[in-house]
């Protein structure tokens, strides 16, 4: 018996020191593995941190584009109404050009015939725009605006009295 435990002393020192040599093994794979979950953990909390944070920029950004998008909308409200203005201040723009058209072609000569057709101007209108040409350019008198012997004197009892300055 005495031999048979010599011949398995190695056999058993072996597997004794294969046990130690795994067991330290698997302590040190205990430990780095225990250090990769604690670094893993710690990852996730500064992850979550950096999640929430980002949620609420999100939160923020999304408050500021329904703003914006309220802006947006109310400009665009603007520029339609304005459109539509522009569209009218054209339109009666487009009168004026044709009076501006009608003063040249009485510069030049034109008739009240020619007014009417070419300006669709009426003619009272085509009239009145001639007779005003031609007392600017010296052709018709322009009447006072009052008469000096139809204008009567103002009586002193109405409480005028004109103011006689020295000089």
């Amino acid at each position: 018996m005495i031999g048979s435990v010599s011949l398995m002393s190695p056999l058993v020192w072996g597997a004794a020191a294969l046990t130690v040599v795994l067991f330290v093994w698997l302590v040190k794979v205990h430990r780095a593995l225990n250090l990769h979950k604690a670094h893993a953990r710690q990852q996730k909390r500064v992850l979550e941190k950096e999640l929430e944070k980002c949620n609420k920029q999100l939160l923020e950004v999304r408050s500021v584009l329904v703003g914006l998008g309220q802006k947006l909308s109310e400009q665009e409200e603007i520029i339609a109404h304005l459109t539509e203005r522009i569209i009218e201040l054209e339109n009666v723009d487009s009168d004026g050009r044709l009076y501006t058209r009608a003063n040249k072609m009485v510069k030049l000569g034109a008739d009240i015939n020619e007014l009417i057709e070419e300006c669709e101007l009426p003619k009272a209108e085509a009239e009145l725009m001639l007779s005003l040409q031609n007392k600017i350019a010296g052709k018709e008198k322009v009447p006072p605006l009052h008469n000096a012997t139809q204008s009567a004197p103002i009586p002193s009892s109405q409480g005028y009295s004109p103011l006689k300055r020295n000089r």
